[in-house]
C-alpha cells in the first residue's frame, strides 16, 4: 500500500514539475549564424527566392498569398508544412510585419498549436555575407509550452532544425545560378537603339 502511495506521490510530482516547465519557460529562442561568399544582394534574393525554399526548408511544400500585396508589409500567406515522414502535413498563416531590403525580414506564423517568430538579418563584410537568424516559438496552450521546452532543453530539437535549415541555406546561396539582377534584353535592346 505505501508503495502505491509513493508512486501517486511520484506521478503527482512529475506532473506539476511538467506543468511548471511550461510557466517558467513559456517560449523557446534560438537561432543561427552563416556566413556565405556571395555578396549582399544576391544572399538576400536567394533568401527571399519562393522557388528555393524547399531547397532549404525542411519538409516545406506550398505557400500561398491570402492577403495584401506581395512582400508588402501586413501580407499574409498560407504556407504548408510536412514536419516528417508518416506525418500529417500542417499549416500555417504567415504575417510579413517587417521589411528592410538587403537589411532584415521580420515574420510571424501562426498555426494551431503554436506561434513562431523569426527575424532574418543581413550584414555585408570585404564580399561576403552573414545571415543570422533570430528566432522564437511559442506553445499555445501550458501543454505545448511545456513539451517544448523539454523538446529544447533535453535534445535541442529547434536549434537542431534551424541550423539544418540554415546551412542547407548556406548551400543554396553559395551554389545559386540565378542572376537575379540581370538586365532583361528588351531593356538592353532599346538602349543599344537609343544609348543616352
Amino acid at each position: 500500500m505505501k508503495i502505491l502511495k509513493y508512486l501517486l506521490y511520484a506521478i503527482i510530482g512529475l506532473v506539476v514539475i511538467f506543468f511548471a516547465i511550461g510557466l517558467i519557460k513559456s517560449s523557446v529562442n534560438y537561432g543561427h549564424e552563416i556566413t556565405v561568399n556571395k555578396p549582399i544582394k544576391e544572399a538576400w534574393a536567394v533568401t527571399q527566392d519562393q522557388s528555393k525554399y524547399a531547397q532549404w526548408l525542411e519538409g516545406f511544400k506550398s505557400m500561398e498569398l491570402i492577403s495584401g500585396e506581395e512582400g508588402v508589409v501586413g501580407s499574409k500567406y498560407k504556407v504548408i508544412v510536412n514536419p516528417g515522414e508518416g506525418q500529417a502535413d500542417f499549416e500555417m498563416i504567415e504575417t510579413l510585419v517587417d521589411i528592410k531590403e538587403f537589411d532584415y525580414v521580420k515574420m510571424d506564423f501562426d498555426s494551431e498549436a503554436m506561434e513562431f517568430k523569426q527575424t532574418i538579418s543581413f550584414k555585408e563584410n570585404d564580399g561576403k555575407t552573414t545571415v543570422k537568424t533570430d528566432s522564437k516559438v511559442i506553445g499555445k496552450g501550458i501543454m505545448s509550452r511545456s513539451i517544448f521546452a523539454i523538446m529544447e532543453t533535453l535534445g535541442g530539437a529547434f536549434t537542431a532544425q534551424e541550423t539544418k535549415n540554415i546551412e542547407a541555406l548556406k548551400k543554396v546561396i553559395e551554389e545559386n545560378k540565378t542572376d537575379y539582377y540581370a538586365v532583361p534584353e528588351k531593356e538592353l535592346d532599346s538602349k543599344e537603339k537609343d544609348p543616352e
